[in-house]
């Protein structure tokens, strides 16, 4: 997809100030706030995913943050690869001491990761996206997983109406302060989904996200 100037400009800021947001607000605070609890739906497609892949098998956490969801899945014996473009981030996670291997790497730039993946899950991280990314995140983790290897993405629901978008915003997109979500259309996400040949086998709604497992291309 061509991007033009402008909204190159912007979607490539709303990265810098990500980056920079979870560096120094949410990296020293994040696990005493969110680090422990999972929800229900949440836990049960990180268990799904376990399951399809089996021990023994390798599963990348892409927008890994500090590794909240990696006691569960060395504890069904997968060997796990971190990823995420936040050094604070991963700092958290790397003094927790888990045999994690640890990456650091934006969702956009994935497919630099050179290992291939059994599986793969991005938990709470794709409303970070901009529309015209979104493509090339999904075509990045095609390139990191084996063929017909399972992926669990969660989608962020919107809790009330969008506003309309004005300026550089395209709908879907919320800019409050210096925080950014995008929130895509089912339409939209199947058909990126499709278009890098990715099949859903299962999706749920709950807990405030859209949850897909999908499986990638043979």
């Amino acid at each position: 997809m061509e991007i033009d100037a402008q909204r190159r400009a912007f979607l490539d800021r709303r990265r810098a100030v990500s980056r920079r947001r979870f560096d120094q607000l949410h990296a020293p605070v994040y696990d005493e706030r969110w680090g422990t609890y999972i929800n229900p739906t949440h836990a049960d497609f990180a268990d799904d995913l376990a399951r399809r892949l089996g021990p023994g098998k390798r599963v990348l956490d892409a927008a890994c943050g500090t590794g909240k969801y990696w006691p569960r899945l060395l504890e069904a014996g997968l060997r796990v690869t971190g990823a995420d473009q936040s050094a604070g981030m991963l700092e958290v996670a790397r003094a927790k001491g888990l045999p994690v291997m640890l990456v650091r790497v934006a969702l956009q730039d994935i497919a630099a990761v050179p290992s291939r993946f059994d599986g793969l899950l991005c938990v709470d991280a794709m409303e970070n996206v901009g529309p015209e990314d979104w493509p090339l995140v999904l075509h990045g983790f095609r390139e990191v997983l084996k063929p017909e290897a399972f992926a669990y993405l969660s989608v962020e629901l919107p809790e009330d109406d969008l506003p309309e978008p004005v300026g550089v915003l395209v709908p879907g997109e919320v800019l409050e302060d210096e925080a950014y979500h995008f929130y895509p259309t089912r339409e939209q996400v199947w058909q990126w989904l499709a278009g890098s040949g990715f099949a859903v086998v299962r999706e749920v709604e709950g807990d405030g996200y859209w949850h897909i497992m999908a499986r990638s291309p043979e």
